[in-house]
């Protein structure tokens, strides 16, 4: 998957870690093993072209013959994924090297998305054209309830983040604005709006986590780091997002002009909210 979005938007594949004079968070320990990282890779990575979306996916088709309609939606926001799937939060994940009160408040605040994000991929199964069409998706939902919502349980025990951390923290906006975006999408009735959202949830989560797992020397001892990265990698979940993009593929190019726009903007909304939460999540933090 990571080599397919490279063909996308090519720097999208490119693993560049981040610079510590970029990276305020990282441990003075590691910070001479991160800006070795950072100028070997600048030595070595040569920038290639990216490829432009047009505006409209027939257009784009014209000069992209094997392009498909998510690869269309990919490449119309290039620049916003490369920068949710190579932001220095996700590089300080893999070395295990958050501060306490930021690993404690992205936890919390992305377990919030678990209800919404349920409730637009439930909603999605109940429109998909067929039955064969409908059973990834309900595997994914019981994975989402099950492993993935008692790993966020068992990260607050481990970590002594109470029930009234949990419920007294505020929404971030950027959380209160993907929660909206979910929801939008789910009441839009459309079957291509809630695949864009759950394509970008999904696929930039495989991106930034099997880059991230690839260029680590040593996975993080503590499980809520490795877990996180297990939970977004490997066979299955690759398989998730590769059934989120033929889905698309599949109803995208029938849409009107009014509903590929649609589509068009919820994936676009999506991909800049993740930019978002991550910066919040890497602010300071109390």
């Amino acid at each position: 998957m990571a080599q397919r979005s490279a063909k996308i938007c090519a720097n999208i594949g490119i693993t560049l870690p981040v610079s510590c004079r970029d990276a305020p968070h990282v441990p003075k320990d590691k910070k001479l093993e991160w800006e070795i990282r950072y100028m070997s890779t600048l030595a070595t990575t040569q920038p290639v072209p990216k490829i432009e979306s047009a505006d409209d996916f027939p257009v784009w088709q014209e000069t992209h013959p094997s392009g498909t309609f998510s690869d269309w939606l990919k490449a119309s926001v290039c620049d916003d994924w490369k920068r949710v799937t190579h932001h220095p939060f996700t590089d300080a994940w893999g070395d295990g090297a958050l501060p306490g009160a930021n690993l404690k408040n992205y936890l919390i605040q992305d377990h919030r998305f678990i209800d919404r994000f349920v409730a637009l991929l439930a909603a999605a199964v109940s429109r998909a054209p067929t039955l064969k069409d409908r059973i990834p998706g309900c595997q994914f939902l019981a994975l989402v309830t099950g492993a993935e919502n008692t790993y966020f349980e068992r990260s607050f025990d481990a970590l002594g983040v109470s029930d009234a951390d949990r419920e007294n923290q505020p929404d971030w906006p950027a959380t209160k604005a993907f929660k909206q975006l979910m929801t939008d999408a789910t009441n839009s009735n459309s079957y291509t709006n809630m695949l864009a959202v759950l394509a970008v949830a999904e696929g930039t989560y495989l991106g930034w986590a099997d880059r991230v797992n690839t260029a680590i020397a040593k996975r993080p001892d503590d499980f809520w780091y490795s877990e996180w990265l297990d939970l977004h990698i490997g066979a299955y979940f690759e398989s998730v997002i590769a059934y989120l993009n033929d889905q698309l593929d599949q109803c995208g190019p029938g849409l009107s002009a009014d509903d590929r726009a649609q589509c068009l903007d919820h994936f676009r909304r999506a991909t800049s909210l993740e930019v978002a939460f991550f910066d919040t999540a890497w602010g300071p933090q109390e």
